[in-house]
């Protein structure tokens, strides 16, 4: 039996679309193994044949030298037992260990890995750039997980793009098949790792108590916002903490537009797509969008996304988004949403097609 390593800097909780990779290397009946680094200290549940975990707990709080010495203790430990166990194929998971061991895999396994770009880790500094090419160059095959990833990445490599849509997830839910009713309140949700506290308590202060709206917020860390909603006797709000993402499609049949204010001050926030972008269009509910990102350009051109700015969190917000979303036309929505879901259904399985043909060609 041949054999592949996930190689990862994250925990396993953060690796939700592995099961992109993971579902087909299970068809293919191959051993799987994982190498990551666990910076919670919490012993997670993962389909594999043997685990790899190497303890690390990182304080968010602490300076970011500190963080990046504990991140760099794991190569050791990683290239040890790649080294020892002298896999067939490699996928590297998270952008934080594709700097890390950029380096090492061209040099021990060209040909037989693959990167995963999802975040811009300094791709766009001139000084780590040759050695990223170098990388790209040498590997198997290099997904993106937004296309507009090209306006910063090196441009000789070849890239596949690859879509957040974790259908597993969503299949089965009851998908939006109109417009809020006037008169109930239009829910606003935050679905996911809450963060953002400071936007998101400028947004909870411009609708607050106002009826037409309810301000939803669903995931670890809505425990923050909920204390500053009480501290402010905000009471159009409700919030629910962590949840599996199995549970993800009953939050998304609670609410009526998605909350994906992220801000636009990093190169990588205003270039990548959001997996909120893809809940928004299988769910047929529109999307409040930064302006200057890519993936507020894709969800205007859609039909379902509407743009605010930092300095437009105001009192004079709610009437103009409530103007806004009952003058949508949900038809189009729709129709838009479902032509772009078809295409990135169609990309994504011809991913499956080369990380099938790749893995079948290491059997040989």
């Amino acid at each position: 039996m041949k054999k592949v390593a996930i190689l990862s800097a994250v925990n396993i909780k953060h690796m939700s679309l592995i099961s992109l990779y993971t579902d087909i290397l299970k068809e293919l009946d191959v051993q799987v193994d994982l190498i990551y680094m666990d910076k919670y200290g919490e012993d997670e549940d993962f389909p594999c044949d043997h685990k790899y975990r190497y303890v690390k707990v990182i304080d968010r709080n602490w300076n970011p030298a500190k963080k990046a010495l504990c991140y760099l203790s794991f190569i050791p430990y990683a290239e040890k037992i790649l080294n020892r166990n002298r896999y067939d194929f490699v996928i590297v998971w998270n952008d934080v260990a594709i700097f890390l061991f950029a380096d090492y895999l061209r040099t021990h396994y060209k040909g037989k890995y693959c990167v995963n770009i999802r975040d811009n880790m300094k791709y766009d500094r001139k000084l780590f750039r040759r050695r990223y090419e170098k990388c790209f160059l040498n590997s198997a095959f290099n997904t993106i997980s937004s296309k507009g990833y090209l306006d910063f990445l090196p441009e000789k490599p070849e890239y596949l793009p690859i879509h957040s849509l974790n259908l597993s997830a969503l299949r089965g839910m009851k998908v939006h098949e109109g417009l809020r009713s006037e008169g109930e309140p239009i829910r606003i949700g935050f679905i996911g790792y809450v963060r953002f506290f400071e936007r998101n308590q400028k947004l909870m202060d411009a609708f607050q108590n106002d009826e037409r709206f309810e301000l939803c917020y669903y995931g670890k860390g809505a425990e923050v916002l909920e204390a500053y909603a009480k501290e402010h006797d905000i009471r159009n709000a409700v919030f629910h903490g962590g949840f599996p993402v199995s549970d993800t499609a009953k939050y998304l049949e609670k609410i009526d537009v998605i909350n994906n204010l992220y801000g636009n001050e990093t190169l990588n926030l205003r270039k990548a797509i959001s997996i909120k972008l893809f809940h928004a269009i299988y769910s047929r509910i529109p999307i409040l969008v930064c302006p200057d990102t890519y993936v507020g350009a894709v969800a205007k051109d859609l039909g379902m996304g509407y743009e605010i700015a930092d300095a437009e969190l105001g009192s004079a917000l709610p009437d103009k988004l409530y103007a806004w979303y009952r003058g949508i036309d949900f038809a189009q929505l729709s129709l838009r949403g479902e032509t772009y879901l078809k295409k990135a259904v169609e990309e994504n399985r011809e991913f499956e097609r080369v990380v099938r043909s790749v893995i079948i060609d290491q059997h040989t």
